[in-house]
């Protein structure tokens, strides 16, 4: 019996790292979230820029596209100056030409105005650049040192499932089944280490024979509050390496 206690103590031992391990992994989108937040927070106001000069150049492309319609608008009201037969279509024509005219002045300023802002923009973008390549290149050098993290950790979490499945192997069924249903009923821990005469789950005292019996490490015993298996250390070693399988 105290080969299959040894056998429980590695599994559960087993089973809390490859929790812990599961749990890292799966906060590894977290950490990368964290860390892109973390330059995106340094380079807001180089991302602003970037943004407002695309926004911008998309403005300015639109203001030429109108004046360009609009002076082609204009020429054809001259043309059609020329063509008027009384004074009533003259007066109408040019009212359109002086309006057009208007039109025209002002979108050859809002032109003149987005293009000396997209200028500005990528002057300050241009003197921004260095350092957020340079900081871009720290936060990349964090992201990959978390995806190398990662892939240890799943390296070492498929060695520990294989070590798992050697380690259930030899526990007798009955036995693993009694372990698997403690497991969950007892958040993932199934045993508890008995230390000064008590259970250090629950912290109940364990009745005299019992603990001499754990201490024994000759059968399951039992703790009467919350019914985890109990282990004294000196009974049965703690390291996976000196498990039996």
């Amino acid at each position: 019996m105290k080969s299959e206690l040894e056998k429980l103590i590695a599994l559960q031992e087993l089973d809390v790292k490859i929790r812990e391990i599961e749990k890292e992994i799966a906060n590894v989108p977290r950490q990368k979230a964290e860390i892109e937040n973390q330059f995106n927070g340094f380079a807001a106001d180089y991302l602003d820029k970037k943004n407002r000069l695309e926004a911008t150049n998309k403005e300015h492309r639109q203001a030429e596209y109108e004046l360009k319609e609009l002076e082609s608008k204009q020429e054809k009201y001259r043309q059609d100056l020329m063509r008027v037969k009384n004074e009533r279509e003259y007066s109408a024509v040019l009212r359109e030409i002086d309006v057009t005219k208007k039109i025209i002045s002002a979108l050859e300023t809002q032109v003149l105005e987005k293009l000396e802002l997209i200028e500005q923009l990528e002057k300050e973008i241009e003197a921004l650049t260095p350092e957020i390549e340079v900081k871009r290149r720290e936060f990349d050098i964090m992201i990959d040192e978390v995806s190398t993290k990662v892939h240890k950790l799943k390296a070492d979490l498929d060695a520990r499932r294989q070590h798992r499945a050697e380690v259930i192997k030899a526990i007798p069924a009955d036995l693993l089944t009694r372990y698997n249903r403690l497991t969950q009923l007892r958040d993932g821990l199934p045993l508890a280490e008995v230390r000064d005469g008590s259970c250090t789950a629950c912290f109940m005292t364990i009745r005299p024979q019992a603990y001499a019996d754990v201490r024994k490490g000759e059968s399951i015993i039992t703790c009467d509050n919350c019914s985890r298996i109990l282990y004294y250390k000196g009974a049965a070693p703690l390291q996976e390496s000196q498990s039996a399988v």
